[in-house]
């Protein structure tokens, strides 16, 4: 790699001893295209793909004009970031409009939603851990969608 840094002493990264180590058969290191992933429709116009983790949760959120993440809440934090479009996102009672690059820091339990008006939206969601039931619910809806 050009910016090799394994021989500098950095106090923020621990440096592996060996370039492989034995990992656990259930929790493989890997690479994943989210292209590739099927969508799940949760709800009309909202499209759902899942990366898990053993302790976190990538979700990415398909939103198409005119749609309706319902408000809801979870016992696992979470925090998102658009990457496209824009949504109007409420938080706790407070309703904003955010766009590109716009984060969003979710407690456990506080309640949230999205609505999206003329612009479709993607955003990524992490939580942390895993919220339970995620994968069985997009298990369960995988269907064909596309966002244009």
């Amino acid at each position: 790699m050009a910016n090799d840094t394994s021989s500098q002493d950095n106090k923020y990264f621990a440096q592996p001893q060996n370039r492989v180590v034995e990992v656990l058969e259930d929790f493989l290191p890997q690479y994943i295209n989210i292209d590739q992933l099927p969508i799940s429709i949760v709800a009309e116009g909202v499209g759902l793909k899942g990366v898990f983790g053993q302790n976190l949760l990538l979700s990415f959120v398909y939103m198409k004009p005119h749609s309706v993440a319902a408000i809801h809440s979870h016992p696992e934090e979470q925090i998102g970031l658009v990457l496209e479009g824009e949504y109007e996102f409420e938080l706790n009672g407070v309703r904003k409009l955010i766009g590109k690059g716009d984060v969003y820091i979710v407690p456990p339990n506080v309640p949230h939603g999205a609505i999206t008006h003329d612009k479709a939206c993607l955003a990524l969601d992490i939580f942390a851990p895993p919220r339970s039931g995620y994968r069985e619910m997009l298990e369960n809806t995988h269907k064909v969608m596309t966002f244009d």
